[in-house]
């Protein structure tokens, strides 16, 4: 050690396998000068400090106050702890509480793990490295952008603070704060949330998502966009697998399919949806179900619809109405073509009813019930099997005249306008006729005859129950900064 006078100051010159310690750490360099008064040290050429958990720090220039325990390190700085690695032109590091901070832009590696953020921090006590401006965390999985991210090195978290878009394979998910586990791959978001994958969007408040098992749970008012089958699905719970190409949505679940100006709409307790085409069943909905297509409406406790012949299937006290008619049974089977219904089976307890005015109903019923539809939604034609049994009303013009109580095996009908204009009866038809003053209120209805018109489900029902913001992209077309705002002129 050789001593220097400078500024009329006496400087301590130390060269050659310079070492000292301070709190625990010992710092090594080249040579140093240290200032006893400012007790102010300069050191050169292949800094080094170590740290008793085995922290390291590296660098080629290094600024350090014995007094603040405060030291800067300089050029092609490195810190090195455990698995993680980071580099930056510069660092502030605190000897005594091992903190240190950058902030012209720095990289780290963890493994197969990489983050670049403008500024930082680390504390090597409690694992913890925090990130502002224009944080990029990549793995060979996945990258996630962000202005604010802090990341625990013990249990590989993240934790995000601000607006953050997570990318990988075919998938992104954008949201306003939330923490995944890097190595379990798993998370929570929240704060208006959207997963966009291959033509599906899930909208919702907060996410729990798995990418091993590619299980999503969202909550809160979640919407479900599918552009390539054309749902809609809004509702306050869902859960998606993206393995099983499947979505279920309970709670005011509602569902809008086909094209936008006549979809078809469902609503009911629970939505299950399938896009995968080697599933037999697309959709099924249970408890509550209603649903609404062009003029046909109805209601049952569970409908079902096949993929391969674009039939609904209806159970559990199922009920559909048009504007004239009402169709029950114990089951119901509903065909749709380009979004118009084409035919209508009920099966077991079959009943049709046609209201003819206000105070007269033809009547159908029978074991099962085939109706077809024209092409403006109204009754063409009725086949019915099986224990057949009709009240049909004559007309001469638009007036009631008589009306025909038969029953058979089975009878065929058809009809004009959605009104019985002809029939034919099977196998040992008995029939009585009555002149419509004579007919006996007994008589006029069949067994088993409901009219709840009031109980068809309305396009009230079928309002969506919370209106849908889908967020862009911060970070489009893999940018690693937000675009900037255009200025208003």
């Amino acid at each position: 050690m050789k001593s220097l006078k400078r500024d009329g100051k006496t400087i301590q010159w130390l060269k050659e396998n310079v070492q000292f310690e301070q709190s625990g750490s010992n710092v090594y360099c080249d040579e140093a000068e240290y200032d006893p008064q400012t007790q102010d040290l300069l050191g050169r050429g292949n800094i080094l400090i170590t740290n008793p958990d085995g922290a390291i720090v590296t660098g080629k220039t290094l600024e350090y106050n014995n007094a603040s325990h405060m030291a800067k390190v300089i050029g092609n700085v490195k810190l090195i702890d455990g698995t993680m690695e980071l580099s930056t032109p510069w660092i502030e590091y605190n000897t005594q509480t091992k903190v240190g901070w950058y902030g012209s832009g720095g990289n780290i590696i963890d493994k197969e793990t990489t983050l670049s953020a403008k500024s930082g921090s680390y504390n090597p006590n409690k694992k913890i490295l925090f990130f502002k401006n224009n944080v990029v965390l990549t793995t060979p999985e996945y990258t996630v952008k962000t202005d604010t991210l802090q990341y625990r090195t013990d249990t590989k978290r993240a934790q995000f603070f601000d607006q953050t878009q997570l990318d990988y394979q075919t998938k992104i998910v954008v949201f306003q704060r939330g923490f995944y586990l890097t190595e379990e791959q798993k998370g929570e978001f929240y704060g208006q949330v959207a997963l966009f994958d291959q033509g599906k969007t899930v909208v919702c408040d907060t996410l729990y998502f798995n990418k091993i098992t590619q299980v999503g749970l969202a909550h809160g008012n979640v919407y479900i966009q599918d552009s390539i089958d054309q749902w809609k699905v809004w509702g306050k719970h869902a859960q998606y697998n993206g393995l099983a190409k499947s979505i279920k949505v309970w709670n005011q679940a509602l569902s809008y399919q086909g094209e936008a100006k006549n979809p078809f709409k469902l609503k009911a307790d629970t939505l299950a949806y399938n896009s995968d085409s080697a599933q037999p069943v697309a959709l099924t909905a249970t408890y509550h179900v209603a649903f609404s297509q062009d003029n046909t409406s109805g209601k049952c406790n569970k409908l079902t619809s096949k993929r391969s012949d674009s039939t609904f299937y209806f159970s559990g006290d199922p009920v559909l109405y048009d504007s004239l008619s009402r169709v029950s049974g114990d089951s119901i089977e509903m065909r749709v073509v380009a979004q118009k219904v084409k035919e209508l089976k009920a099966f077991k307890h079959g009943f049709v009813a046609i209201q003819e005015d206000s105070l007269h109903y033809s009547q159908i019923q029978g074991d099962s019930i085939h109706q077809w539809m024209d092409g403006n939604q109204k009754i063409e034609k009725v086949r019915v099997v099986g224990n057949a049994q009709s009240v049909y009303y004559l007309r001469n013009a638009d007036t009631l005249e008589s009306a025909n109580l038969v029953t058979c095996e089975s009878m065929k009908m058809g009809f004009d306008k959605g009104k019985i204009n002809q029939i034919t009866f099977y196998e040992k038809p008995v029939g009585t006729l009555y002149p419509i003053d004579q007919l006996p209120a007994v008589d006029s209805k069949l067994k088993g005859f409901v009219w709840d018109m009031q109980n068809k489900p309305s396009e009230k029902l079928f309002l969506p129950p919370h209106t849908v913001g889908i967020p862009e992209l911060p970070y489009p077309k893999g940018e690693k900064t937000k675009p900037k705002s255009k200025k208003s002129k």
